[in-house]
This record gives C-alpha cells, structure tokens and sequence, in this order.
C-alpha cells in the first residue's frame, strides 16, 4: 500500500515539475541548481538522507559539520560562480548596488579573525556567501521574475508534497519526539517541527504570490491545469502548517499573507511609510500605560495558545547573555555556538541556537553585529516603501518578507543561517544593476508592477531599487 502511494507522490511531483517548466519557457536551466539549494536548506541535511558521516543531532556534529554536506554545497556555489562569469557578472557592481549588505558581511568576515574556531566560522561564512551567490543567480537570469517563482514554486512542489507523505505514510520518516519532553512532533522533510513550519512558511508566501500576480506579457494565461496545481500546493501547504504546530511560523503566515493582500490596494501602498510610523510611535506611546502589553499577551496566550515566556524563552535568553564573550564585537561568525560553550549549553538546555536572531546576532557579532543587522533592516524596509509606492506586485511580496523576517526573529533565530526565511529575505534585498545594457521588459522589475512606470535606462535586477 504505502508503494503504491509513494508511486502516486511521486507521478504527481513529476506533473507538478512539468507543468511549472510549460508554463515558464525561456528562464535558465541554471534555476535548477537555485532548487537544489532550497531544497536543501528547507529539507533535512543531505546526510542524513544518504546515512553518510553519522552524528547528527549531537554538539559535535553540529560544532564539526559533514564533509559530504561541505561537498555538495561547495559543488552548488562553484556552479553558481561560473553561471555569474559566464553571463558577465561584476562583482564591483553587486557591491555597488548592495552597500550595506555588503558591509555587513564585511563585517561577518573580519569576525572570522577573533573566532574560537576561525576555520569552522570560516567555512560557515562561505556557506552563508553562498545564498547570496544563488540569489544572483536568479537575479542575471533574463526573466528574473520568473526564474524566482520557479525556484519557489519547483522546490514546493517537491518537499511539500513528500512532507506529506512521511507524516501520512511513512511516520517513522515524517515524526519524530522531543528529545527532552517526549512530545510527538511532525516534521515530514526536515528534523523539527519549527523547520518544518518555517519551510511551509516560506513556500505560502510565493505559492499564494505566483496563484495571484498577473502573467507577463505576452505569456498567455495559466491553464486551468496550472491553477489546480498552484491551489492543490496552497491548500498542502496549510494542512502541514496546522499540523507542524508552530506558533510562531503559523503567526508569521497569517500576518504575512494578510499584508500582502492589504498591499494591493493603492491607497495603502501610497501611505504604507506613514503607517509605520503611526504603528512605532503608538506602540511606544502605549506601552508605559499597559495596552500594547495586553495586546502582545492576547495574541501570544490566547491566539497562539502559548505562554508569555515563550515556550521558556525568555528564561534561557539572560542565561546565554551571560555567557557572551564581547559586547562589543561578539564571539566572531556564527561561532557562539562552538566549543566547550556548545557542549556546556547544549547539555544543560539542548539547543543550539538562542531562539531570538536579535540575540543571536548580538552573541556572534556583538554591538557592532547587531546594529549592522539593524541598519541593513531599515534599509530593507525603506527600499520596499519607495517600490510600493510605485506599485510594484513584486515588492508587496518582498515587504511582507522583510516583516516576517523581523518579527519571526524575536522567538527563533534565522538571520545568517541555513534557513529559506533567510534566503527569501535576501533574495527579496538583494539588486543588481548592469549599466551596460539596454533595459528589457522583464528584466527591469519595475515591469513587473500594478501600475508600471516608464522603464529606465539601465537594466537593473532585484526586487528593492
């Protein structure tokens, strides 16, 4: 029995994957190593699959890492490199285009001089340039819009779908137990509960933008075939979304997909910068008099269903401050969790992150780290403000990532790390100009837009201006 559904996952996977390439002729096959790359960050480790180096799940495999793991990533970013030298891609220019993004990091590469374990930051920064590596690879390709949401919608159509089928059919694959409660968690494609809502998370957002965005001319409309498959994915989505049962990814959802919707009305775009004002100013106005304080526990405790330590959150976190190394330039890349640390952390609470990016960032690369991450924030959101305002469909996405991005990190930690929320903010941040050539429908994603002003003259790349 459970073959003969596996052989029905799978026909149907296939359908999915050729239905998408029908629909998207004319984009890179270069897009399918960007697959594999969500595919790999959104899944469990691709050991594992394989059985290959062992020790998973311990502070040392995790303070080690795999040599096959290393391998494969390696292979994926030397393909990416020769995609973006063979289409000419400077890279003076992506500097130019991204300056903060660039210097932070900069930053994240000189933290590699004062790291425990500088060869270990080390190779964990490369992995982490190799994001941005894919997400060029996007970008330069000749129908950027395109190639984006095929990434998406193609590396869904696989971990969705096979997420399902270990939680439905093959349990011992799709379930697992806490290691310290016990508690029964479904995981399907990734190792715990919380990746695997992070993961349906991501895959919403750009399976909900590609069912609602218009096709750009002169493609025609999607078939009746094609919109079943994007619904039966949407509708996957949120079942494993309810079943992964975590709060915090399910809250970023609601919010996030409720944002984008809100963002097609042009009244809003046009006054979105003014609203954030209004929402900052009233929250610290409001906070002294207890109101926002009621609010924050209505949506934890009684929406969420959880406490207000937040699952003992905010009990580890002044623990882990007093262990920080520097407040001023942190512990170097990533390398917080490295060591006699790790293991002393790891064998008293089991973690091996802070469950908060702010704090996490804080840890890692200090006061300096963490007003980088900051900065490279509040550039994001004042980019995607400007491109709202010009009504950009492309750019409510992007806000509504940017947003997730800031406020799933207040309970769980995805900045610089393997994680699809963090590539899909990067990807969503990250241009790339060309001056050198002609601007072309596509490729100037202002194209892309409602209300679509004059192209320019000069082809740019890259969802923010």
């Amino acid at each position: 029995m459970s073959l003969a559904v596996g052989a029905l996952f799978a026909c149907y996977i296939l359908w999915l994957f050729l239905n998408d390439a029908r629909r998207r002729q004319g984009i890179s096959p270069a897009v399918w190593s960007v697959v594999a790359w969500i595919t790999l960050l959104g899944s469990r480790p691709v050991s594992t699959w394989f059985s290959v180096g062992g020790g998973e799940g311990s502070a040392e495999s995790y303070d080690e890492g795999n040599p096959f793991e290393r391998s494969v990533y390696f292979v994926l970013i030397f393909h990416g490199l020769v995609v973006l030298a063979r289409r000419g891609v400077r890279l003076r220019e992506v500097i130019a285009s991204n300056a903060w993004l660039f210097t932070f990091f900069l930053f994240w590469g000189l933290s590699i001089l004062w790291a425990d374990a500088s060869f270990v930051a080390f190779k964990r920064w490369i992995k982490d340039l190799g994001n941005v590596v894919m997400v060029l690879v996007v970008l330069t390709d000749g129908r950027p819009v395109e190639a984006m949401k095929a990434v998406f919608v193609r590396s869904a159509s696989l971990l969705l779908p096979v997420s399902l089928l270990f939680i439905r059919f093959y349990p011992e694959l799709g379930r697992t137990y806490h290691i310290w409660t016990g508690e029964m968690m479904y995981t399907g494609v990734t190792t715990h509960k919380n990746s695997l809502g992070v993961l349906v998370l991501v895959s919403l957002m750009f399976l909900v933008w590609n069912f609602t965005s218009r096709q750009p001319a002169p493609a025609p409309a999607p078939s009746r075939l094609s919109r079943i498959s994007d619904l039966s994915l949407i509708l996957m989505g949120g079942w494993l979304l309810m079943k992964a049962g975590s709060a915090t990814a399910t809250g970023c959802a609601v919010v996030g997909l409720s944002l984008m919707f809100l963002l097609s009305w042009k009244a809003l775009r046009d006054r979105v910068a003014t609203i954030e004002f209004l929402a900052v100013t009233g929250t610290l106005l409001l906070w002294p008099t207890g109101i926002a304080e009621n609010v924050l526990q209505f949506f934890i405790v009684d929406i969420l269903g959880r406490d207000l330590t937040l699952t003992s959150r905010t009990d580890v976190w002044p623990m882990l401050l007093s262990k920080a190394d520097n407040a001023l330039i942190g512990s170097g890349f990533n390398s917080f969790w490295t060591g006699d640390r790790l293991a002393d952390i790891y064998g008293q609470l089991g973690i091996i992150q802070a469950h908060n990016g702010y704090l996490e960032t804080y840890l890692n690369g200090g006061a300096i780290g963490l007003g980088l991450l900051v900065l490279l924030l509040l550039s994001a959101i004042r980019k995607a403000n400007v491109q709202l305002a010009e009504g950009s469909s492309v750019a409510k996405l992007g806000f509504a990532l940017i947003l997730i991005n800031v406020v799933y990190n207040f309970t769980e930690a995805s900045f610089d790390k393997t994680s699809p929320l963090w590539f899909a903010f990067l990807m969503v941040m990250t241009q790339y100009r060309d001056h050198r050539q002609p601007a072309r429908s596509e490729s100037n994603l202002a194209a892309a837009t409602d209300d679509a002003p004059p192209a320019t003259t000069h082809r740019q790349f890259g969802i923010l201006p």
